[in-house]
């Protein structure tokens, strides 16, 4: 069954480069990507449209409602001024910015704004309120009250999914994916909790089911590109995986994540000049990403500039101990400057795992050479 589905997505990859193309009317290209969940398409649409017209009311609506779908708070709080300035009130004006709200870390805001709301997204952004401020007992009163409440339900069996799942909670999880699967099958919020339960469960190809999903109603959705990359690595098929790295490069040039997914499938080929070239002129960039900086220290090594290499790896080794890709990288290096009893010392964590790697217990074999 596996192999079926997996086979079944190389047709999906290919239809989903078409997904974006503009209609030649903004507010209507808008329109049309927000009621098809692809809510960056709809927010670049939206922007668009208001350079043509700063006033217009329905694209400021839609691009607030864009802005909050992909977690811009502080952007929709400051269209929503604009939204008002321009005369447009939409009638669940308090819960769209109780949500930015919610988005910029400001709780009691958000709890003010809900007064007299009683629907089952005002529930749901109170449940979400109270977790913020640490609230237990409110946020399961929310979820629960919000049950009963009139209103469109499926955000809210998501978002107390998500709220589940983040405690390690499956079986809670577990009753509130179902109830939003019966709800709002197709909704994005719904296809990410399945694909985040089955990632819990262990389930790579229910995950990736979802995962796809989502990625045919957004194709640029950046959470369900890595989470499907991350599957398709767990089930080996790195050939999938790699057109979704490469749009993953394209649409987020700068992120960190994608630039190393990029530089390891190139590793992976063996073309260590060019992840040495790629991340060193992101050096500084990517800093705070680690396991960059031990792909960058392992080109080098393969490029036989080992004290160079040492020169990276060390101090992040230092800064990690306990990371295994750091401890690999950093071992092979002592061992080519011919320091055997520190490599031993380095890789003897991982070598002595019950189930370690053939990898690290070569290395320690090496290293304990007499």
């Amino acid at each position: 069954m596996k192999k079926h589905h997996l086979l079944l997505t190389s047709a999906l990859l290919l239809a989903l480069a078409a997904c974006d193309s503009p209609l030649g009317d903004p507010a209507g290209d808008a329109a049309d990507a927000f009621a098809a969940q692809n809510y960056l398409a709809a927010r670049d649409y939206a922007q668009a449209a208001l350079r043509e017209d700063g006033g217009n009311a329905a694209a400021l609506e839609l691009l607030v409602r864009a802005q909050i779908a992909v977690g811009e708070g502080a952007n929709a709080l400051a269209t929503l001024d604009r939204l008002k300035a321009a005369g447009g009130t939409p009638t669940d004006a308090a819960l769209l910015e109780a949500e930015a709200n919610l988005q910029v870390g400001e709780g009691d805001a958000a709890v003010r704004l809900l007064e007299g709301e009683n629907s089952a997204e005002a529930w749901r952004l109170r449940a979400l309120a109270a977790a913020l401020m640490g609230d237990e007992a409110a946020v399961l009163d929310g979820f629960r009250q919000g049950r009963d409440a009139p209103g469109d339900k499926a955000k809210l069996y998501a978002a107390e999914a998500s709220y589940f799942l983040a405690r390690g909670d499956a079986d809670g999880a577990r009753a509130a994916v179902g109830l939003a699967q019966q709800a709002a099958p197709k909704r994005l919020e719904t296809l990410f909790v399945t694909a985040r339960l089955a990632q819990f469960s262990g389930d790579s190809d229910g995950a990736l089911r979802a995962f796809l999903a989502i990625l045919e109603l957004a194709p640029n959705d950046r959470p369900a590109l890595l989470g499907a990359i991350s599957e398709m690595g767990e089930l080996g098929r790195i050939d999938l995986l790699r057109p979704l790295v490469a749009r993953g490069v394209a649409a987020f040039p700068a992120d960190p994540e994608f630039i190393f997914l990029d530089a390891r499938l190139k590793a992976q080929d063996g073309k260590w000049q060019e992840v040495r070239d790629m991340l060193q002129q992101r050096e500084s960039a990517l800093a705070d990403h680690p396991e960059t900086r031990g792909l960058y220290a392992e080109a080098l090594l393969n490029l036989g500039q080992v004290e160079l290499a040492r020169s990276h790896i060390a101090p992040l080794y230092r800064q990690l101990p306990d990371n295994a890709q750091a401890a690999r990288i950093y071992a092979r290096v002592l061992l080519e400057l011919g320091d055997r009893a520190e490599a031993a010392r380095v890789i003897a964590p991982l070598a002595t795992l019950p189930d370690a790697l053939a990898e690290d217990r070569e290395l320690a074999a090496r290293a304990n050479l007499s």
